[in-house]
């Protein structure tokens, strides 16, 4: 579908998607500019149209190659070997947070994507993101010691609370930074020590704590 695009040499490639991921994600899909974007790019519409046909399959190809991109960036950072359910979920956390400082235009890109897109388009665009949670998501249970859990508390509601939470802090975070993405970037230790904090009391009210039999 995209064959002519793909076919560029990747120093070129690079130097259009970069044009369109800043302009998408400065102005969202509806504000955005063709017409920056060839200007940004060094390249005439006509080309920009031959490789994409319309601005809403650029769109997408370009959500398509973001989550790619950091899908490809998690995976270069090897999991710690641990029984720990919190310890995987904060080191998880950390790292999404370590790609997001490395590529920021890319956060701000999903963040408008979600906030900003079409109603018509948003459905696509979660389902995309529900694709890559499932894909990740047995990632973050291997190897769990559920013992670890007080007796009364069942290991599936337990990890169905923990999911619901982060699912919860994530959308906090959507509000509180919207529209200062780059603000978010630079409270990166604040909302590490946060995380982190909260990661704590999940786990006080979820763990048995030693010589205790509840």
């Amino acid at each position: 579908m995209y064959d002519s695009f793909e076919n560029l040499k990747d120093d070129k490639k690079k130097i259009i998607l970069n044009a369109c991921i800043h302009e998408f994600a400065d102005k969202g899909f509806e504000q955005a500019s063709t017409n920056r974007i060839i200007k940004e790019a060094g390249i005439s519409k006509g080309i920009l149209f031959h490789y994409f046909k319309n601005k809403k399959r650029l769109f997408f190809y370009v959500i398509d190659y973001c989550v790619q991109t950091m899908m490809d960036e998690f995976k270069k950072y090897p999991l710690k070997e641990t029984k720990d359910i919190f310890q995987r979920v904060s080191e998880v956390g950390v790292i999404k947070l370590e790609i997001a400082r490395e590529h920021p235009y890319m956060v701000k890109l999903f963040m408008k994507a979600i906030a900003s897109t079409p109603q018509e388009m948003r459905s696509e665009i979660e389902m995309k993101y529900l694709q890559v949670s499932r894909e990740f998501m047995p990632m973050l249970f291997e190897n769990i010691d559920y013992s670890r859990f007080r007796s009364k508390v069942e290991p599936a509601k337990a990890i169905q609370v923990i999911m619901l939470f982060l699912g919860a802090l994530g959308e906090k975070y959507l509000k509180d930074y919207r529209g200062k993405e780059r603000e978010m970037l630079e409270d990166y230790d604040k909302i590490l020590a946060e995380y982190m904090e909260y990661m704590e009391i999940l786990k006080y009210g979820m763990y048995a704590q030693k010589g205790s039999n509840l």
